[in-house]
This record gives structure tokens, C-alpha cells and sequence, in this order.
């Protein structure tokens, strides 16, 4: 009987730990989040690796662009634009 309690006891650790990590895995991150900051950080660059490092921001950027749906290049276009002046009263 103490056998039995100690393996069920093994096994439902084993369980749990496993459980645990299953729940709390990241994942792959996703490379198109950052791909703004990406090319921001290439443009600012001091280095003589600046062209390198803006030419696989571009890289990236390139294969993200499908992935945007239609409302987020709107978005993107609407922040590019200076805002509109408004009239005087």
C-alpha cells in the first residue's frame, strides 16, 4: 500500500511539473512586432554595421508586410500624414 501511495505520489508531481511548464510557455516570439524599432535602431546606429543591420531590418519588415491586415496599414498611413490644419472659427 505505501508502494501504491508513493508512486500515485511521483506520478501526480510529475503531473504537475509538467502541467505547470506546459501553461507558462511563451512560445516563439513574433519577429513582426518589433520590426519598427528595428529599423529605427539600424537608422540611429553610430557603426560602421548600420548598413547592415537597416538592410535585414528592411529584410524583415518585407516578410511582416503580408502578415499586416488592411486596418493596421491604414493605421500606418494615418500616423505617417502630418495632421490636417484645422479652420479659424
Amino acid at each position: 500500500m505505501t508502494t501504491l501511495l508513493r508512486n500515485l505520489a511521483i506520478a501526480l508531481v510529475i503531473i504537475v511539473i509538467t502541467l505547470l511548464a506546459w501553461l507558462t510557455d511563451p512560445g516563439a516570439p513574433d519577429p513582426c512586432v518589433t520590426v519598427n524599432d528595428d529599423i529605427a535602431a539600424a537608422l540611429l546606429a553610430d557603426s560602421e554595421d548600420s548598413d547592415g543591420m537597416l538592410t535585414r531590418a528592411l529584410g524583415v519588415r518585407a516578410q511582416c508586410e503580408p502578415q499586416h491586415s488592411e486596418t493596421a496599414q491604414q493605421a500606418d498611413n494615418e500616423t505617417d500624414r502630418p495632421a490636417a490644419p484645422k479652420a479659424p472659427d
